[in-house]
């Protein structure tokens, strides 16, 4: 095998392991940028249909619903005092 084709294979797979680190070093580099999203929680999921869920979201005090539909890009609806849904449970 003659000697160019050894070092450009040599140096294509440096460029590769190169970007790699590049990648992985921006990634942990916007990780450290957002801050952590540990007050958002999805309190309930109801399935309306094989192609419709809502979903009640809590975002630190403010609840949202947030209806999917297939094709359709999400619908929010922010829960104030005046439509706020009550959560009552029926034991049977």
């Amino acid at each position: 095998m003659p000697i160019e084709k050894i070092t450009i294979v040599v140096i294509f797979l440096l460029v590769l392991i190169l970007l790699q680190l590049v990648i992985k070093y921006r990634g942990r580099m916007v990780k450290v940028s957002f801050p952590k999203a540990n007050n958002i929680s999805v309190n309930a999921r109801l399935n309306l249909s094989k192609t419709e869920r809502a979903d009640l979201i809590s975002v630190g005090s403010q609840s949202f619903i947030v209806i999917f539909t297939k094709g359709n890009s999400p619908s929010i609806i922010e829960l104030t005092a005046d439509n706020q849904l009550t959560s009552e449970f029926v034991s049977e």
